[in-house]
């Protein structure tokens, strides 16, 4: 969903609450009313003032439409910090601190750069050229280079853990067509 998908979405629920409100507070219609009939002579009959001051009067009904509209207000409430102020937007562009593990070696560390915006575009490891989508959390990164006439890629699938560390799987190809030759585990830091 986009941020302007959100956006009106949200306007939308505001209105509606505001709507609800104003609806709640209209009064409500009596129940069962009859009009008075009015008496042939025009005079009250004798102990009209006691009889009516003796009745008691009914007990209001209450109503459960002020609790369903706070219930539906809260509710548009969460939604909208849900949908539009919370929502963590990730940002891969810049520079990160690469870590990824080859079996038999130490870990190989390296200086990763993001160019583009915050959902595609082109990165460079070491000297290493590729390119990188994001997908909400999720991260993949490709690289490619012909070492001694063979060309090799580097794909890293992983997903944010935080703002600002990446995790995931590591696959190293010696040859486009081979299945890897090794599969481990990476991590990006920014730095």
């Amino acid at each position: 969903m986009t941020k302007k998908q959100q956006k009106w979405i949200a306007l939308l629920v505001t209105l509606t609450f505001a709507w609800m409100l104003q609806v709640s507070a209209r009064p409500l219609a009596a129940a069962g009313t009859v009009d008075a009939v009015s008496s042939a002579n025009g005079e009250q009959g004798s102990g009209f003032l006691e009889a009516a001051g003796n009745k008691a009067a009914p007990a209001p009904k209450k109503s459960l439409l002020p609790y369903v509209l706070i219930g539906v207000g809260v509710a548009a409430v969460a939604a909208v910090l849900f949908l539009v102020v919370l929502k963590t937007d990730y940002d891969i562009t810049g520079e990160w601190t690469m870590n990824y593990s080859v079996p038999g070696s130490p870990t190989v560390t390296g200086l990763m750069t993001f160019s583009g915006d915050k959902k595609s575009g082109t990165t460079v490891l070491n000297t290493t050229p590729g390119e990188y989508i994001v997908d909400g959390k999720k991260v993949t990164i490709n690289l490619r280079k012909i070492l001694y006439d063979i060309p090799r890629r580097w794909e890293f699938i992983g997903e944010f853990k935080a703002k600002d560390r990446i995790e995931g799987d590591f696959k190293f190809y010696d040859n486009e067509v081979y299945k890897p030759q090794y599969d481990t585990t990476f991590s990006l830091d920014r730095n």
